[in-house]
């Protein structure tokens, strides 16, 4: 049976969920961080419906023989379900980055926020996974829908943290904050990957950041 891996928050705070990830995952697919095959996958996944996608086609977008290409992944789905490990990974790189600043737990919560936004924007990867998810097996979606209950556990966390710090002072409970905060980006993630495959993504949660801040720091 694989072992799993659990991303904390950095700084040694325990219990806060940012990634499970089967360690199968690494061993057995030998994917450990990005590599030629993934990237060329997201390139196909990307401008292919999935169901139609092969082994053969991302071998070719790879540039590598097929056989080559068998001796790592036997299927679509494996190659697709590391596709998903690296988005989360990066995603995971994004929350450690803003974690090693020295700022109030409010503002960790902005630049997580922020941060994420611009990776979708700009990762062609990232987008690649966030296509696929709804187009997948059904035991792969649960891997891609598990991003935004991850999601609102950290924001739940650093909300919580934020009220302990007095960077946040609202008094709604903090999972109702979480999931306000996760409805907008998650809202504004939808319309922008209809309009224009995320560019504006970014420009669309600086404008919702006065909102964020009135849920968390209402004024009296």
């Amino acid at each position: 049976m694989p072992s799993t891996m659990i991303w904390t928050m950095p700084g040694g705070r325990e219990g806060i969920l940012i990634r499970t990830i089967q360690t199968q995952a690494a061993g057995q697919r030998g994917i450990s961080e990005p590599c030629v095959v993934v990237e060329a996958a997201a390139r196909v996944f990307s401008e292919m419906p999935y169901d139609r996608v092969s082994l053969a086609h991302i071998a070719a977008e790879a540039n590598i023989d097929l056989a080559t290409l068998q001796t790592h992944f036997t299927t679509t789905d494996d190659i697709a379900a590391n596709v998903l490990d690296v988005q989360q990974e990066r995603m995971t790189e994004v929350l450690s980055r803003v974690m090693e600043s020295e700022a109030s737990s409010l503002d960790h919560l902005l630049a997580l926020i922020h941060g994420v936004a611009e990776l979708m924007a700009s990762d062609s990867l990232v987008q690649a996974g966030m296509a696929l998810v709804d187009s997948l097996p059904e035991d792969l979606q649960d891997t891609g829908h598990g991003f935004y209950e991850e999601w609102q556990n950290v924001t739940e966390t650093l909300i919580a943290e934020g009220i302990a710090d007095g960077s946040v002072t609202s008094t709604q409970p903090t999972g109702d904050l979480a999931e306000l905060l996760n409805e907008i980006f998650v809202g504004a993630q939808i319309l922008s990957g209809m309009q224009d495959r995320w560019t504006s993504l970014p420009k669309r949660i600086r404008l919702a950041e006065p909102v964020i801040l009135s849920l968390l720091v209402p004024r009296r």
